[in-house]
Protein backbone atom coordinates (compact mmCIF):
# COMPACT_ATOMS: atom_id res chain seq x y z
CA UNK A 1 0.00 0.00 0.00
CA UNK A 2 1.36 3.52 -0.71
CA UNK A 3 -0.10 6.25 2.00
CA UNK A 4 -0.08 9.36 0.83
CA UNK A 5 -1.74 12.66 2.44
CA UNK A 6 -2.89 14.28 -0.79
CA UNK A 7 -6.52 13.60 -1.55
CA UNK A 8 -7.59 11.28 -4.30
CA UNK A 9 -8.77 12.17 -7.69
CA UNK A 10 -11.73 10.22 -9.04
CA UNK A 11 -11.31 9.54 -12.56
CA UNK A 12 -14.53 9.22 -14.52
CA UNK A 13 -14.50 6.56 -17.30
CA UNK A 14 -17.38 6.53 -19.72
CA UNK A 15 -17.96 7.43 -23.43
CA UNK A 16 -21.13 9.64 -22.72
CA UNK A 17 -20.38 12.94 -22.54
CA UNK A 18 -23.73 13.50 -21.37
CA UNK A 19 -22.85 10.90 -18.72
CA UNK A 20 -19.44 12.74 -18.03
CA UNK A 21 -20.59 16.27 -17.82
CA UNK A 22 -22.80 15.09 -15.22
CA UNK A 23 -20.59 13.46 -13.21
CA UNK A 24 -18.28 15.77 -13.43
CA UNK A 25 -20.60 18.74 -11.89
CA UNK A 26 -21.57 16.53 -9.29
CA UNK A 27 -18.12 15.68 -7.84
CA UNK A 28 -17.60 19.68 -8.35
CA UNK A 29 -20.53 20.37 -6.15
CA UNK A 30 -18.66 17.76 -3.77
CA UNK A 31 -15.28 19.59 -4.31
CA UNK A 32 -13.68 16.41 -5.77
CA UNK A 33 -10.79 16.58 -7.88
CA UNK A 34 -11.09 14.46 -11.19
CA UNK A 35 -10.40 13.88 -14.55
CA UNK A 36 -12.11 12.34 -17.71
CA UNK A 37 -11.40 9.25 -20.08
CA UNK A 38 -13.88 7.97 -22.26
CA UNK A 39 -13.02 4.44 -22.66
CA UNK A 40 -11.20 1.77 -20.64
CA UNK A 41 -8.45 1.66 -22.90
CA UNK A 42 -7.59 5.56 -22.45
CA UNK A 43 -8.13 5.13 -18.71
CA UNK A 44 -5.28 2.17 -18.72
CA UNK A 45 -2.89 4.65 -20.23
CA UNK A 46 -3.35 7.58 -18.12
CA UNK A 47 -2.97 5.86 -14.70
CA UNK A 48 -0.02 3.94 -15.62
CA UNK A 49 1.00 7.90 -16.32
CA UNK A 50 -0.51 9.19 -13.18
CA UNK A 51 1.22 10.62 -10.08
CA UNK A 52 -1.56 10.54 -8.24
CA UNK A 53 -1.13 7.49 -5.34
CA UNK A 54 -4.76 7.02 -4.68
CA UNK A 55 -7.66 6.99 -7.68
CA UNK A 56 -11.10 6.48 -7.25
CA UNK A 57 -11.95 4.95 -10.97
CA UNK A 58 -15.76 5.73 -12.02
CA UNK A 59 -16.37 3.14 -14.30
CA UNK A 60 -18.95 2.57 -16.72
CA UNK A 61 -19.38 -0.83 -18.42
CA UNK A 62 -20.30 -0.52 -22.19
CA UNK A 63 -18.33 1.30 -23.94
CA UNK A 64 -16.13 1.09 -27.51
CA UNK A 65 -12.68 0.15 -27.38
CA UNK A 66 -12.20 -1.28 -24.19
CA UNK A 67 -15.55 -1.85 -22.08
CA UNK A 68 -15.68 -1.81 -18.25
CA UNK A 69 -15.32 -5.13 -17.96
CA UNK A 70 -12.05 -5.81 -19.94
CA UNK A 71 -10.96 -2.72 -17.68
CA UNK A 72 -11.20 -4.52 -14.36
CA UNK A 73 -9.85 -7.79 -16.26
CA UNK A 74 -6.93 -5.90 -17.24
CA UNK A 75 -6.21 -4.03 -13.94
CA UNK A 76 -6.67 -7.85 -12.25
CA UNK A 77 -3.96 -9.26 -14.74
CA UNK A 78 -1.53 -6.32 -14.93
CA UNK A 79 -1.32 -5.37 -11.45
CA UNK A 80 2.89 -4.62 -11.50
CA UNK A 81 2.27 -1.97 -13.98
CA UNK A 82 -0.04 0.00 -11.10
CA UNK A 83 2.04 -0.52 -8.39
CA UNK A 84 2.62 3.34 -8.14
CA UNK A 85 -1.06 4.12 -7.21
CA UNK A 86 -4.04 2.55 -5.05
CA UNK A 87 -6.94 2.34 -7.60
CA UNK A 88 -10.52 1.63 -6.20
CA UNK A 89 -13.48 1.10 -8.39
CA UNK A 90 -16.52 2.29 -8.45
CA UNK A 91 -18.96 0.76 -11.15
CA UNK A 92 -21.39 2.95 -12.91
CA UNK A 93 -24.21 1.71 -15.05
CA UNK A 94 -27.84 1.18 -16.84
CA UNK A 95 -25.98 -2.81 -16.61
CA UNK A 96 -28.37 -4.75 -13.88
CA UNK A 97 -26.01 -6.08 -10.86
CA UNK A 98 -26.64 -9.41 -11.73
CA UNK A 99 -25.37 -9.00 -14.81
CA UNK A 100 -22.39 -7.86 -14.09
CA UNK A 101 -21.88 -10.71 -10.90
CA UNK A 102 -22.60 -13.14 -13.48
CA UNK A 103 -20.40 -12.09 -15.86
CA UNK A 104 -17.41 -10.85 -13.25
CA UNK A 105 -18.30 -12.71 -10.16
CA UNK A 106 -14.91 -12.21 -8.44
CA UNK A 107 -14.40 -8.17 -9.65
CA UNK A 108 -12.98 -6.10 -7.28
CA UNK A 109 -14.99 -3.49 -6.89
CA UNK A 110 -15.80 -0.72 -3.78
CA UNK A 111 -19.59 -0.47 -5.38
CA UNK A 112 -22.09 -1.12 -8.11
CA UNK A 113 -24.44 1.94 -8.55
CA UNK A 114 -27.13 1.70 -11.47
CA UNK A 115 -28.00 4.73 -13.29
CA UNK A 116 -29.03 7.48 -12.76
CA UNK A 117 -26.88 8.30 -9.60
CA UNK A 118 -27.90 10.38 -6.85
CA UNK A 119 -25.14 13.18 -5.05
CA UNK A 120 -25.40 11.16 -1.61
CA UNK A 121 -24.68 7.57 -3.42
CA UNK A 122 -21.61 9.16 -5.44
CA UNK A 123 -20.43 10.89 -2.27
CA UNK A 124 -20.81 7.27 -0.24
CA UNK A 125 -18.72 5.44 -3.11
CA UNK A 126 -16.23 8.39 -2.72
CA UNK A 127 -15.57 8.41 1.10
CA UNK A 128 -15.76 4.29 1.15
CA UNK A 129 -13.15 4.29 -1.28
CA UNK A 130 -10.94 7.32 1.20
CA UNK A 131 -11.31 4.28 3.69
CA UNK A 132 -10.16 1.84 1.77
CA UNK A 133 -7.33 3.57 1.08
CA UNK A 134 -6.27 3.91 4.86
CA UNK A 135 -6.55 0.05 5.33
Amino acid sequence: MILSNEPPICLIVDDDFINRFVLGKTLEFLNQSYQECENGEDAINWLKKTSYKDVIVLLDLNMPVMDGYDFLDFLKKHPKEFEHTNIQVVVISASSYSHFIEKMPNADIVQFLSKPVEKEQIKNAINESIELFKQ
